[in-house]
């Protein structure tokens, strides 16, 4: 697991020289070992020539739109405080909410709701009116972007910038103003959709009247990416959310075509912009931050402290044009407020992936973002400097990334397995381009490449592509190759092979390549995917998170949905998804069938099973056959005040990490309520549970849990104070985090907490592991400057 220290100090110096020699290998060898490997000799006779002629293939995609041209004052009037009382709001253009989309398909809406729309030079402002008794409303104080907000009542804005379905901002709201911003894209699978990453920076506010409720949106053209050009023609919906009887009801401004499998294209109502002025962004972001530790010298000693520790540095970001941007920082802090919440990884051969939390590299995630996993902003640990340039045109959209790695990660993918080794500094950078060639169809080509200090490089390179096919047909392609030159260093250690090369890392040259092609159809009733993929022995990607390779996939999988509309079934599905996997080599590897099933009912409860049936696994050389689990997830929000969410698994598992890993009889589960106590203090407790028993013995391989408690209290939307406790049962070791924080904009910041843990080498000595044996203080102060 990648153990990432974003406050880790300087200890080496970069020698320039090792650098300028990995570069002195000629970038044209990494494509010429391409063009040696079976990947590319089968992808120009078969795969190339369709996407060729793929890349000319334009539908014809019908979709409902209207046209909005709103007024445009001369000065800005507003006060955003949630009421629609300036008079100015009389000259806004009204947008109407017309449409349930779900769970009624497109039927007349049961509940008035009335969007409005107006703007200046500068900014956009938009007014909601949710008509309601105010009894009925849901909403509490939430801090900005948090999940919980989506069990309130809410309202929501949808821009497509571009409007060419590339991606839509989403701006969310609810009834007492506290916000989330997500971008959307066209994607497949419905986790890969949204990107809760994002922000952009906007003001908003929402109180509760006498007939439902009124929010007011404030937006910066200049927080927005959209084309060159003082007249705009940006594309746009808006959609509120409510609860009748416990049950989630949404509505749009626009129809929903269930039977299109682009949801971001349905974003197509016409908003016409004129004479807005373009404001060149040029924002200093300085920091300065500070912490203090200490760690008693043995148990029942008092704690001995360090001195304070410093630290300051700078972000630049500055507006080349409207459609590009440079970003700068020097000595970044990228200390996480939010701490990740521990994965149970004691049965993973794989190393965990987290999601990514830190604003620099969190902007133009979408342009990087890959299947495969070709890249991972978190394999850029600990940058003492790092720059990127987005460029986003009408047909075309840059990314470029470079940075020197304080403490740089080195993950070693294998067949069965994966490796971590920490390789101290490195040089990294990522080129992307992606050329859009119509509304429907876009091509890209990205190269990633690494050289650590201590010797080494990784170097990859490819191609992907989307093609929506008509209204019901998408299909996509990634094509990738790396050349890899390991430092011969102790930093992985394993007597381990990957076929021919050792996954020590004695100065061995790995190529390898990948491909994944996927085929997708959905209508109102089926959804359908196809997908093949391939990974060479020595496919890596070293800017990336690729943990397996030595795989060839055939996945199929089919759902019937059926949106029923009825009080207690206002949706069901079945399905079930088959996955052949065996060895470029032709060993076989697993053969699995899942069995789905999913429902929403009552008191807003979303229910899934799924059966997963692995018929044959093959796990170390060694087969292992009729390994069946049980799947249920649970999500329920069933008062304003309670959202539970719940995963168990029971069945049969592999012993993946044990010495002669055999089958085991699992249990899993993880449990989640979530408590609001009233509109400002919530409460959310959670424990996961696993453990693996041996069935012969009834001896465990492993058994153990992990329990969290989060308090918050939101004083405003800003300001909060917040207290985490963890116990980590397989580790016993407890740790615990109080944190006062203020956050007006993504950017701009202050907190002061603390960590305090204690020492699991001590637990020995000690009757219980719930004390502190080491500690942190911290705080830090960003604030965003607009010049």
């Amino acid at each position: 697991m990648f153990n990432f220290d974003y406050n880790y100090k300087i200890r080496h110096s970069l020698r320039k020289n090792k650098v300028e020699k990995h570069f002195k290998r000629p970038f044209l060898e990494t494509l010429t070992i391409f063009a040696k490997t079976t990947l590319l000799k089968v992808s120009q006779r078969l795969l190339l020539p369709f996407i060729f002629l793929l890349s000319f293939w334009t539908p014809k995609v019908a979709l409902a739109q209207q046209q909005f041209e709103p007024n445009k004052l001369s000065t800005d009037p507003f006060v955003i405080d949630g009421r629609l009382n300036e008079p100015e709001w009389e000259q806004a253009v009204p947008v109407s909410i017309l449409h349930e989309i779900a769970p009624g398909n497109n039927t007349p809406a049961k509940v008035k709701t009335n969007g409005y729309i107006v703007y200046t030079a500068t900014h956009l402002f938009i007014g909601f009116h949710a008509f309601t008794e105010p009894n009925t409303i849901r909403a509490s104080i939430r801090p900005r972007d948090d999940f919980s907000l989506w069990s309130d009542d809410l309202v929501m804005v949808r821009l497509d910038t571009y409007a060419d379905s590339r991606n839509n901002f989403l701006m969310v709201v609810n009834p007492l103003g506290s916000q989330f911003d997500v971008r959307s894209v066209n994607a497949i699978k419905e986790e890969d959709r949204y990107d809760i990453s994002f922000n952009m920076d906007f003001e908003t506010a929402g109180q509760i009247v006498s007939d439902g409720y009124q929010v007011e949106i404030k937006i910066p053209f200049s927080s927005l990416p959209f084309p060159n050009g003082k007249n705009q023609k940006w594309h746009f919906n808006l959609f509120r959310k409510y609860f009748d009887l416990g049950n989630e009801i949404e509505l749009s401004s626009q129809t929903f075509d269930r039977d299109n499998s682009c949801e971001v294209c349905q974003t197509t109502d016409v908003l016409i912009l004129s004479d807005i002025t373009i404001e060149k962004r040029f924002e200093l972001l300085p920091y300065v931050s500070g912490n203090v530790s200490g760690q008693k010298s043995a148990l029942g000693e008092p704690m001995a402290y360090s001195k304070f520790n410093p630290n300051a540095g700078l972000g630049i970001n500055l507006d080349l044009n409207k459609t590009s941007t440079l970003e700068l920082t020097l000595n970044p802090d990228f200390s996480q407020v939010e701490a990740d919440v521990t994965q149970i990884d004691i049965n993973s051969s794989y190393a965990l992936e987290y999601p990514e939390r830190r604003p620099f590299f969190n902007r133009g995630t979408d342009i990087v973002d890959f299947t495969d996993g070709a890249f991972y902003s978190r394999s850029v640990n600990n940058p003492l400097i790092s720059s990127k340039l987005i460029s986003q045109g009408k047909k075309s959209r840059v990314y470029f990334l470079m940075a020197v790695d304080q403490n740089s990660p080195y993950l070693l993918a294998g067949e069965d397995r994966s490796y971590f080794g920490e390789a101290g500094q490195s040089f990294v950078n990522v080129f992307r381009y992606q050329h859009l060639l119509s509304n429907t169809t876009r091509m890209g080509i990205i190269s990633t490449n690494r050289f650590y200090e201590k010797g080494g490089y990784g170097n990859l390179v490819g191609t992907d592509g989307r093609f929506i096919l008509s209204k019901n047909w998408q299909f996509n392609y990634e094509l990738f190759v790396n050349t890899n030159l390991e430092p011969t260093a102790g930093w992985i250690d394993s007597d381990d092979l990957i076929l021919d090369k050792t996954a020590a890392l004695d100065g061995e040259i790995l190529n390898g390549g990948a491909y994944y092609l996927q085929l997708f159809h959905n209508t109102e009733h089926w959804q359908s995917a196809l997908l093949f993929s391939s990974k060479s022995p020595h496919y890596q990607s070293n800017v990336g998170f690729v943990v397996k390779n030595n795989r060839r996939w055939t996945s199929l999988t089919q759902q019937y949905q059926n949106f029923a509309n009825k009080k207690g079934l206002q949706f069901f599905s079945i399905g079930y998804k088959a996955d052949l996997q065996h060895t470029p080599q032709g060993e076989f590897k697993t053969l699995s069938l899942d069995g789905i099933f999913q429902i929403r009912t009552y008191l807003n409860t979303s229910f899934s099973y799924t059966y997963d049936w692995d018929i044959k696994k093959d796990y170390l050389d060694r087969l292992y056959t009729n390994l069946g689990m049980h799947q249920i997830n649970i999500r329920s929000t069933p008062a304003e005040y309670l959202t539970v969410f719940s995963v168990i698994n029971i069945g049969k598992d592999i012993a993946y990490n044990a010495e002669v890993p055999d089958v085991g009889k699992q249990i899993n589960f993880f449990i989640q309520p979530s408590i609001q106590l009233n509109n400002n203090f919530g409460v959310v407790p959670s424990i996961r549970y696993a453990q693996l028993r041996n069935e012969n013995d009834n001896t465990f391989y492993y058994k153990g849990y992990i329990g969290r408690f989060t308090l918050r209290y939101q004083f405003t939307n800003f300001l909060s104070v917040r207290l985490i406790s963890e116990y980590d049962h397989f580790n016993e070791r407890f740790f615990t985090q109080p944190l006062i924080q203020w956050n007006p904009n993504p950017a701009t910041v202050f907190y002061v907490g603390g960590n305090q843990k204690s020492l699991e080498e001590w637990n020995a000595m000690s009757l219980s592991p719930f004390r502190f044996d080491q500690t942190q203080f911290f705080l830090k102060f960003q604030y965003l400057i607009g010049l």
